[in-house]
């Protein structure tokens, strides 16, 4: 059977106007920029991309912007993470209707702790009801974790399963999943950008990646030299991230990666939850500055300076 998807996805971000509106001209520059990079497929409507922000309707908005961009030229994995079994259909039923996705994500049940019994019914559900690949996303912002067993339940009677998204950060946990199903015909992808590049030595043949949208050079790196067994230069490669990663989390969400987009595509992202929440501290952006010219990109500048904002949240830089 072989793979459905290898490689870096993007988990793109859903750029926003002042105003509030889906910026569709920074969207569709961004997926031209990201397969300029290399980037292959792409992550769509996740919680990254701000899905808890967007009406039924703009989901499918986003996915064909970013289908029209990418022309064929990459897949897509279109999210539906919604809150019960009956919206996550009606939204799958939508995305196979437009024919612009070539597989799904789904994940656990949120708010509540499920038992892996219940967890299997509700996902076993959901995979046998889409027409294409579906893959999931085992995330511990979720109530509970998919067992090693439960997966490989799923895998095995349900093959319209292909693989998973693995945020966990457990090795131990990951390598029982692998050793379970097989890895030569299921796709363990990684799901942490500070964690990727041991998840690719261990057996994932990709990551999905929000590191990505800033720095799809980067993460194409760590999985390349991940795959090709150069494992000192896949640490080498995740050790640089890993850097990267250090400084945009001292940020609420994702306002760190939005302000990132700067050095690699030239303009910023902007947040729909508000300014308070889109806030890059002054420090927080010259402490990425002088990293970032130490890797290699040009310096901001004058770009960066105090702004009113940064006066008002003096002293609540508490993001972690």
């Amino acid at each position: 059977m072989g793979h459905f998807i290898e490689g870096v996805l993007t988990e793109i971000c859903t750029p926003f106007t002042r105003d509030g509106e889906i910026d569709t001209a920074y969207l569709r520059d961004m997926i031209e920029w990201q397969i300029s990079c290399g980037i292959k497929a792409f992550f769509v409507n996740g919680y990254a991309g701000e899905c808890h922000e967007l009406s039924f309707e703009e989901k499918l908005d986003v996915l064909k912007e970013v289908h029209d961009a990418a022309a064929g030229r990459a897949k897509i994995m279109a999210c539906s993470f919604e809150n019960d079994v009956r919206a996550n259909k009606r939204l799958i039923d939508a995305y196979e209707q437009t024919g612009y996705a070539d597989c799904y994500c789904i994940t656990a049940p949120p708010f509540f702790k499920f038992s892996q019994a219940a967890l299997y019914d509700w996902s076993a559900e959901l995979v046998d009801h889409a027409q294409r690949p579906v893959y999931i996303y085992n995330c511990v912002e979720q109530s509970v974790l998919f067992d090693p067993d439960t997966l490989a339940r799923l895998a095995s009677e349900h093959p319209n399963l292909r693989g998973f998204k693995d945020a966990s950060t457990n090795v131990v946990n990951f390598q029982q999943c692998v050793l379970r199903i097989d890895p030569e015909n299921f796709d363990f992808l990684g799901g942490c950008d500070g964690f990727d590049g041991i998840m690719v030595l261990l057996g994932a043949v990709g990551a999905v990646s929000f590191m990505a949208v800033p720095f799809p050079r980067e993460m194409i790196e760590i999985v390349e030299k991940g795959r090709a067994g150069d494992w000192r230069g896949c640490i080498e490669a995740q050790q640089k991230v890993l850097r990267i990663r250090n400084v945009v989390k001292k940020t609420p969400f994702n306002a760190g990666w939005n302000w990132a987009m700067r050095y690699g595509f030239g303009r910023p992202t902007i947040s729909r939850m508000g300014e308070k929440q889109d806030w890059v501290p002054y420090e927080v952006k010259r402490e990425l500055d002088a990293l970032m010219v130490e890797l290699g990109y040009r310096s901001l500048g004058g770009e960066i300076a105090r702004t009113e904002l940064d006066e008002s949240m003096a002293g609540k830089m508490d993001f972690r």
